[in-house]
C-alpha cells in the first residue's frame, strides 16, 4: 500500500511574503535561516580542514555561533530571495595538497550540508506526522535548507558553486575569494532575483525552483 505524500505547510523554495507577515512563519523562518548558515559554513570549515588546512588557531573557523555566521547582504537576499550566504570562511588553498579540487570540495561542502540538514528534518517530520503531531518548524528548516543548496549551485560569488572558477582557472586561487567580487556578486544576487519577484517574471528562479520542488516531493514522499 502506497502512503500519500505529507503535506507540508511551507513549500521549496520557500520566499517569505513581507506583504502578510506571521509571527510563527516569522520565528520558523529565522530559526530556518541561523541553522541553513550555521551548517553551511560549518561543513566548509571542516571539509577545509580535513582537506588539509587545518587552522586550530583560529577563532573564525569554529564556533557554531550562527550570529557570527550571518552576512548583511546574505541577510538581505534571504528576505528578498529566500536564500542567501554566511560570512565567508577563511581558507589557505596553498595548504590543499590539490588545490584546485580541494577548493572546489571544500565549498561544495556548504550546500551539502544543507541537504543533510533537510534531509534530518524530513525525518523529524515524518516522525511526528507518524504519531499525528504537526510541526512547522521542522518543515521551515525543510524548505529553506533546500532552497539554499539548490540555489547555491549558481557560479556566482559568494555562492558556493561560485568555486568551480578557480577550478577552471587556476589563476584565480591565489585572490580567491575576492572581497571585490563577493561584494558585487552579492548586489548582484539580490538585484536579479528581487526583479524576478517584484517583477513576476522568473527566468534564472524557474530552473532552480523546479529543482527545489522536485527534491521538496522526494522528501515527503
Amino acid at each position: 500500500m502506497i502512503q500519500d505524500p505529507i503535506s507540508l505547510a511551507f513549500s521549496a523554495p520557500f520566499c517569505l511574503d513581507l506583504s502578510r507577515i506571521r509571527f510563527d512563519d516569522m520565528v520558523s523562518f529565522i530559526v530556518g535561516v541561523l541553522m541553513a548558515v550555521t551548517v553551511h559554513a560549518e561543513a566548509q570549515a571542516f571539509a577545509a580542514t580535513f582537506l588539509g588546512d587545518a587552522q586550530t588557531d583560529n577563532p573564525r573557523r569554529f564556533h557554531f555561533n550562527p550570529l557570527l555566521h550571518l552576512d548583511i547582504l546574505g541577510v538581505i537576499c534571504f528576505l528578498a530571495a529566500g536564500f542567501g550566504w554566511p560570512r565567508s570562511i577563511p581558507m589557505r588553498t596553498e595548504r590543499f595538497s590539490r588545490p584546485r579540487l580541494y577548493t572546489l570540495l571544500a565549498y561544495l561542502a556548504g550546500p551539502l550540508g544543507n541537504f543533510f540538514l533537510a534531509s534530518i528534518a524530513g525525518s523529524v517530520i515524518w516522525l511526528f506526522k507518524h504519531y499525528g503531531v504537526e510541526d512547522r518548524v521542522f518543515g521551515m528548516v525543510m524548505a529553506v535548507n533546500l532552497t539554499m543548496a539548490v540555489y547555491h549551485l549558481l557560479p556566482i560569488p559568494p555562492l558556493a558553486g561560485s568555486a568551480i572558477l578557480p577550478a577552471l582557472f587556476p589563476a584565480l586561487l591565489k585572490t580567491w575569494p575576492s572581497r571585490i567580487g563577493s561584494q558585487v556578486g552579492s548586489v548582484v544576487l539580490i538585484l536579479y532575483f528581487g526583479f524576478e519577484r517584484v517583477s513576476g517574471r522568473h527566468f534564472i528562479g524557474d530552473i532552480l525552483s523546479h529543482l527545489a520542488s522536485s527534491l521538496h516531493r522526494i522528501f515527503i514522499s
